[in-house]
């Protein structure tokens, strides 16, 4: 990898690490969303890389909180997000060399759809929703998930509809994100899969990842809620509609 695009992911995920902390999901969606914009880089390759950064925090994090897991309804979304995210990663394979332009396509609604759920704070049910819609919206976000390493707001909107408590909720996706990521790593590793650049690039990309998250903690923005939740809003619509011209109109958008 040319040394230009290393600082550009670098920086990508530098700001993504920086708005999961508040968002919760936007490592994914900000580092895709660049490496596609600057060509820094494939999809595929990225999708490892988001993958390999985001297992250490995961699993730093779940250390501590892993009794708030919903157990149910984890074991529910696991059954669908195994061969979900199995689908995914056969879809990359075959999109990313026949149907580039597709991909970004579905890119690009992927990262509008999450800075709409981000905007939108959606009720939460009076009740549970059934096992069988916990095991449909895992197939969805493992497929998303296996795709673009990033399990998508399906999953994240319907658990925020349910009435358990936040700390519940984040710390059930966060343990589905984590088990996502370890399929698919496995599954890649049996396909033989990793390349040395992914690997490189996401062992690279681990401390940076760190380091930002720490910033946000030590130095949190001076912003209200409202307002970070707007500006992350139109940073992620911005990025994904450019995304999505930049796939219908490949030669009126390409950089010369």
């Amino acid at each position: 990898m040319e040394q230009h695009s290393l600082v550009i992911i670098l920086v990508a995920v530098a700001v993504g690490s920086y708005l999961q902390a508040f968002t919760g999901f936007a490592l994914g969606i900000v580092v895709l969303a660049i490496a596609v914009l600057t060509h820094a880089a494939s999809i595929a390759t990225i999708a490892t890389t988001i993958t390999i950064v985001a297992l250490p925090g995961i699993a730093i994090v779940l250390a501590r909180h892993w009794r708030y897991i919903d157990r149910a309804s984890f074991f529910q979304n696991l059954i669908g997000l195994v061969p979900g995210t199995l689908l995914g990663l056969w879809l990359l394979g075959k999109m990313a060399e026949e149907h580039t332009a597709l991909l970004q396509l579905l890119l690009g609604g992927l990262i509008v759809a999450g800075g709409i759920a981000l905007f939108f704070k959606p009720r939460s049910h009076p009740s549970r929703s059934s096992p069988v819609s916990f095991v449909m919206m895992g197939v969805l976000g493992g497929l998303l998930g296996g795709m673009f390493s990033v399990p998508g707001p399906p999953m994240i909107y319907h658990y925020y509809r349910q009435p358990v408590s936040i700390q519940v909720i984040r710390t059930s996706l966060l343990a589905l994100s984590g088990a996502m990521a370890l399929i698919r790593l496995i599954m890649q590793g049996l396909q033989g899969e990793l390349n040395a650049e992914a690997m490189s690039l996401g062992t690279l990309s681990i401390p940076v990842a760190m380091l930002a998250s720490w910033l946000y903690v030590r130095f949190p923005p001076q912003l209200s809620d409202l307002s970070m939740r707007r500006g992350a809003f139109a940073l992620f619509v911005a990025m994904g509609g450019f995304i999505l011209l930049t796939a219908m109109l490949p030669n009126a958008l390409a950089v010369p």
